[in-house]
């Protein structure tokens, strides 16, 4: 078979929903995920409240989370960044970013609701830099594998 044949071959469709499962479904997972924890009076964790040691647990799981939501927020642009407004399509990274940021303050809205918690500015200010820190750590990822595949070429 030539390599043109080979091109034009047709290839499976696949269902629509699996694009679904595939992508968006892992998002809206992370956000019940963060809603439910966000929706308990407290959480466990490390030290006692008010400790140093439960504020750099508190602060690292906010990045780690909203790192996370930014990182499937971002597969979802990318994935779908043919069906998305030109302005958002064009940032995918920024877009993720900014997704993040505005879902933890919603959180932090919502946390100011369920007894037992408040709502704090220094959470939204984790959640940015984790979104942030994960969008630079896939924007430096994805740099670094286009100069693998170009040595490699």
């Amino acid at each position: 078979m030539s390599r043109v044949q080979e091109i034009e071959r047709p290839t499976a469709r696949r269902a629509p929903w699996a694009d679904l499962l595939r992508y968006e479904l892992p998002l809206l997972a992370c956000m019940a995920f963060i809603t439910a924890l966000s929706s308990r009076p407290s959480l466990p964790g490390p030290g006692e409240r008010g400790s140093l040691l439960r504020d750099i647990f508190n602060y690292g799981s906010h990045m780690f989370i909203y790192g996370a939501l930014a990182g499937l927020a971002w597969r979802v642009l990318v994935h779908r960044a043919g069906n998305l407004p030109g302005w958002l399509a064009a940032r995918p990274r920024l877009s993720a970013i900014l997704f993040a940021l505005l879902y933890g303050i919603g959180d932090e809205i919502h946390q100011s609701f369920v007894p037992g918690r408040t709502a704090s500015p220094w959470d939204a200010l984790a959640d940015l830099l984790g979104a942030t820190l994960a969008m630079l750590a896939i924007g430096y990822g994805q740099g670094w594998l286009a100069r693998r595949r170009d040595r490699a070429a």
